[in-house]
């Protein structure tokens, strides 16, 4: 391959299709409002279907996966306080030990396998026939394509092969869902660091120390947090993993003199592949980058250089530049 595609999500906005993560959000609203409520209630995203709200509250759910890290534990915690264990109750019985951890189970469940399962249903109502053919851009030949979309629009609406295609998050299947949507947020950073005792005790304060942090310990309080703390591994997205999964597209970038970036934020979360691929592709590549506002032209630019790409090889676009002549 000559030229490398990357594909993010303007691209499919560009085509006039409705997979903005705020679409997203008024799906949820309408099929799924358990989930929909956790959202809005435990990460701080406003509710969309309010019809007063402001355009930088809209623009919060634009940041959906980074959004994903902002899991409020505390507040999760505190509001199922009533299932903790009381051993001292009348009616108190031996399965009541795990209950608080049962529920923040099933919270999970809710915020990761069920909430990925949603958006895949929301992905498979995407209707490729009604892109508008003035929206249709020139493809080069001799080029294959990093989507980081789950839609079909390359395969549908321009009739590029799968086998041009890698698909590095999976995309949506009505048969199985294996979609790849999560934030990037390391997570070792939400460990709880175990608590040290005091300086300069002695022996025998040490073991009173020991001694009273042994009788406050609350097994269902404590099993119900390590619980809910095990969300942030379980809604992350391991690009290290992911990029080992795909090794043999990134082994062979080789021959590679072009990369041409549509509708792709190059946000945090997914910056770990452009780390991989500017040190995977000759230093020569020249790269085309796509923007859709001024502010993202300059963050755009800002981070390319970072990565150490030569201000000379790059230049920056509109994707409507790329029409396709009727």
């Amino acid at each position: 391959m000559k030229t490398l595609y990357i594909i993010g999500n303007g691209f499919d906005i560009h085509h006039k299709l409705d997979t903005r993560y705020q679409s997203f959000a008024n799906y949820l609203a309408e099929n799924n409002s358990e989930v929909y409520d956790l959202l809005l209630h435990y990460y701080g995203l406003p509710d969309i279907t309010n019809p007063e709200l402001t355009d930088e509250e809209y623009a919060l759910w634009s940041r959906f996966e980074q959004a994903l890290a902002d899991l409020d534990y505390v507040e999760v915690l505190e509001n199922h306080s009533d299932l903790i264990a009381r051993p001292g109750a009348e009616d108190f019985r031996d399965r009541d030990w795990h209950s608080y951890q049962i529920e923040m189970e099933l919270i999970i469940e809710d915020l990761t396998t069920t909430l990925i399962n949603d958006f895949n249903s929301f992905i498979l109502e995407v209707e490729y026939e009604n892109i508008p053919n003035d929206t249709l851009i020139e493809l080069e030949n001799d080029s294959h394509f990093l989507n980081f979309n789950y839609t079909e629009t390359l395969q549908k609406s321009y009739g590029i092969p799968e086998e041009r295609i890698t698909y590095i998050h999976n995309k949506a299947n009505a048969d199985n869902c294996n979609l790849i949507l999560g934030h990037g947020t390391d997570p070792a950073n939400f460990e709880e660091k175990e608590e040290e005792p005091p300086q300069g005790l002695s022996e025998e304060e040490f073991y009173e120390w020991r001694e009273q942090k042994a009788d406050e310990y609350d097994y269902s309080y404590e099993s119900a947090k390590q619980e809910i703390l095990s969300y942030y591994t379980k809604a992350f997205k391991n690009t290290v993993s992911i990029i080992e999964n795909n090794i043999a597209f990134f082994a062979n970038l080789i021959e590679v003199e072009k990369v041409i970036v549509l509708g792709h934020s190059i946000s945090e979360v997914d910056l770990k592949y452009f780390e991989v691929l500017k040190a995977k592709l000759n230093e020569n590549v020249f790269w085309n980058v796509s923007y859709y506002s001024e502010l993202e032209k300059q963050e755009h630019k800002q981070t390319l250089l970072q990565l150490g790409i030569n201000d000379n090889n790059i230049a920056q676009i509109k994707i409507t530049d790329l029409k396709r002549q009727l």
